[in-house]
């Protein structure tokens, strides 16, 4: 047998043989490898995100911008006015129109106005801390002093002297500032309940919207989507108390669209976000300084917001009445209107809430008495009861 080979331990290609095998690392230093890889790898993830949510980022801004339509005449609303708010509180006036063709024509006809009009008016109030929104209905029917023109309906100020008109009569009103105004016509909550798969309402009453082809709502937790969401708005004439219900359904719908914006499925859905505003900002216009770096940093102060911290409620007002015209229409209350000025000023909306509930509780209670001490009815006690 003929002499074997020495024995040659295996290398890389034109690698060099060692003398002898090095140490096996320490755990302390394999430990350290380890844990050095793993932040190279978070920073890697970090670095990617950032890349990733910036460019998200610019595409939003870049469909904002794209999409927004701005009012002409409106480009700053910084005036004499600003002094009446708390630096850094945002005020926001939400208008709405309802464009329905012969029906707004036969509208005006009764009311006897002129050009357009606003079927919604909202004060949206976020305090300094941003720790909450608060959205105020006000009546279409509110009598109030509108500047230069004298008593009228409040929505008149719109076809009186357009949006400037509009923000000057409520910041008199409130004795307040406004920042920013947005107008958007009913027909965009058709096509953003449809972006946004839907939206949940719960509905305290059932009634009926529509004489062709009426639509139906039942009393209880219903979804709302494109014309079923538009008619459940607009509907008025099913009520007693047509414009008061028709308020709260706003409301309900509004309040529906941003528990479904902040939802998880959709914060998490970039396409879906994209698709929202791609729906809803061709029936919107909105001041010349409510850009999407304005916006986007809107967005920032309160990324923590959630759902339970939308406020939303109406504000107080007096008797109905009839003018010497005939026209019926609904007066201020006085004094809750100078404690909602106070509030406002203060940025203390919480407290004017609670005190509106505890006097609208006061006020039906006051109400269930005289009611059960009508004709017939016992109110005496003690030992004179039969």
């Amino acid at each position: 047998m003929g002499q074997m080979d020495p024995h040659r331990p295996r290398r890389a290609r034109g690698g060099v043989v060692p003398e002898a095998a090095p140490a096996a690392p320490s755990p302390r230093r394999r430990r350290r490898r380890i844990a050095a890889i793993v932040v190279a790898a978070v920073a890697v993830a970090a670095a990617v995100a950032v890349v990733i949510s910036l460019g998200y980022l610019s595409r939003l801004q870049g469909t904002f911008e794209d999409n927004r339509n701005v009012i002409e005449g409106l480009e700053d609303l910084d005036d004499d006015t600003a002094y009446r708010t708390p630096e850094g509180t945002t005020n926001i006036l939400l208008l709405g129109s309802d464009s329905r063709g012969d029906t707004e024509q036969e509208y005006r006809a009764i009311t006897g106005e002129g050009g357009e009009r606003s079927d919604v008016i909202m004060l949206v109030h976020i305090p300094e801390d941003r720790s909450g929104v608060y959205v105020m209905s006000i009546m279409r029917d509110l009598w109030v002093e509108v500047p230069g023109h004298g008593e009228g309906r409040i929505n008149s100020a719109f076809s009186a002297g357009g949006l400037e008109l509009a923000v000057d009569t409520v910041e008199e009103m409130l004795y307040t500032h406004i920042d920013h105004v947005v107008t958007i016509d009913f027909e965009g909550f058709s096509d953003l309940t449809t972006a946004l798969g839907g939206v949940y309402v719960d509905n305290p009453r059932s009634f009926s919207a529509g004489q062709r082809n009426p639509a139906f709502y039942p009393e209880g937790t219903i979804r709302l989507q494109g014309s079923d969401a538009l008619r459940f708005v607009r509907e008025r004439k099913s009520f007693a108390m047509g414009d008061h219900v028709r308020v709260e359904n706003q409301q309900l719908v509004l309040r529906a669209i941003v528990e479904r914006f902040l939802s998880g499925d959709t914060l998490t859905n970039p396409e879906r976000i994209l698709d929202v505003l791609e729906s809803i900002l061709p029936f919107m216009s909105m001041d010349g300084s409510l850009d999407a770096d304005t916006v986007v940093g809107y967005a920032m102060e309160m990324r923590n917001l959630r759902s339970s911290d939308i406020h939303m409620f109406t504000m107080p007002v007096g008797q109905n009445h009839e003018t010497s015209g005939g026209a019926q229409v609904i007066l201020p209350d006085e004094e809750k209107m100078q404690l909602l000025q106070r509030s406002l000023q203060h940025q203390n909306l919480d407290g004017f809430m609670a005190y509106l509930e505890e006097s609208e509780a006061a006020e039906q209670l006051q109400a269930d008495r005289e009611i059960g001490a009508g004709p017939g009815s016992f109110t005496g006690g003690g030992n004179d009861a039969p």
